[in-house]
């Protein structure tokens, strides 16, 4: 099959285009220009390289054209520490321009997969979920103008299957990552654990009352070497967390393409279990030898965690990494 990919060279896309290649799928890549990690993958598997941006519809028509399926990563991310416009400008009107596109210019598409988040269900920050785990019946109820832009995606995803025949299907993965990006200090999840990192994080954002009580105390720890973070409720508890491989989504989207029961249908899709935040950030410290210091927080994270069951009765679904397993391997991968 001829294969679309958006976000082509991000830590699922890549991933996804890898696996659509060794099974033997035409697959395109789809672009920013500039994306030198693009140009990377395309030396490095038979993909076909498109450039454009979501928000230049002519830049969609070469990409889009002729293809039997569309995977719809690409997305403005709440990692990218961008405003609520480029929010808006990516994930709701590009993917408005992209269904457009592919109307238009693959009107034989058998699949629409789009890549949402579990960001849909989050009702805000210090939050909590109607119940956990969190299943695909819990309500919409994003609290944030990242969540709504996925939810209003969705929304466009399901208005184009009643009125233009545009078969689709939603993903909906939880945090994800690489393995090197658990115990790198300039990751999205570096700033989360690491100590410096979070200090220097929180030292360029808007700061609130919250948010300046935090760094303050985090400026008062002693710091002669690098240290892990821990934060916890006034009884010393440590949050639940999901974090899932970039394989394992990529493994969950290339079933998708191919489950003809995933047609109209919404996939929670994330690891096999939770994990505290103190198991976590305790594997960690014990694999690099690095202190962890704990903190209480008022105004902790909530515990959060979803159920893949529906993908997995649906489509087979069955995750492969743990998140000590990937923490393991990136460990492993810079002692060679």
């Amino acid at each position: 099959m001829r294969v679309l990919v958006t976000g082509a060279s991000g830590r699922i896309g890549s991933q996804l285009v890898r696996r659509l290649c060794e099974a033997g799928h035409q697959v395109r890549g789809f672009g920013l220009p500039g994306d030198k990690a693009l140009d990377a993958l395309g030396a490095d598997v038979p993909v076909a390289v498109f450039r454009g941006d979501l928000g230049e519809p002519s830049s969609l028509e070469p990409a889009v054209s002729g293809v039997d399926i569309v995977c719809h990563l690409a997305a403005a991310l709440t990692t990218h520490d961008v405003d609520d416009d480029r929010y808006v400008e990516v994930n709701f009107n590009g993917t408005y321009n992209l269904l457009n596109a592919t109307r238009d210019h693959a009107p034989d598409a058998g699949r629409f997969v789009y890549v949402s988040s579990d960001a849909v269900y989050w009702p805000a920050l210090t939050g909590q979920p109607d119940y956990l785990p969190v299943d695909e019946n819990h309500p919409l109820v994003a609290g944030s103008v990242y969540g709504a832009t996925k939810v209003g995606a969705e929304a466009m995803c399901r208005a184009f299957w009643r009125s233009y025949g545009l078969p689709f299907t939603i993903v909906r993965p939880t945090a994800t990552a690489s393995p090197e990006e658990l115990i790198d200090p300039k990751s999205p999840f570096g700033r989360r654990w690491f100590l410096d990192s979070a200090i220097a994080w929180l030292q360029t954002r808007a700061q609130d009352g919250r948010s300046e009580g935090l760094l303050r105390e985090l400026l008062s720890i002693e710091k002669r070497a690098q240290k892990l973070l821990l934060r916890t409720d006034l009884k010393g508890r440590s949050s639940l967390t999901m974090i899932t491989d970039a394989r394992d989504i990529a493994r969950a989207i290339h079933l998708m393409i191919e489950s003809p029961d995933a047609e109209g249908e919404a996939f929670n899709v994330g690891p096999s279990a939770p994990h505290t935040e103190r198991q976590i950030v305790e594997e960690i410290g014990r694999v690099l030898n690095l202190e962890v210091v704990e903190i209480s927080d008022s105004e902790l994270r909530p515990s959060w965690y979803v159920s893949s069951s529906k993908a997995r009765g649906t489509l087979g679904y069955q995750p492969k990494w743990t998140v000590f397993e990937m923490i393991a391997e990136a460990v492993g991968a810079t002692t060679r």
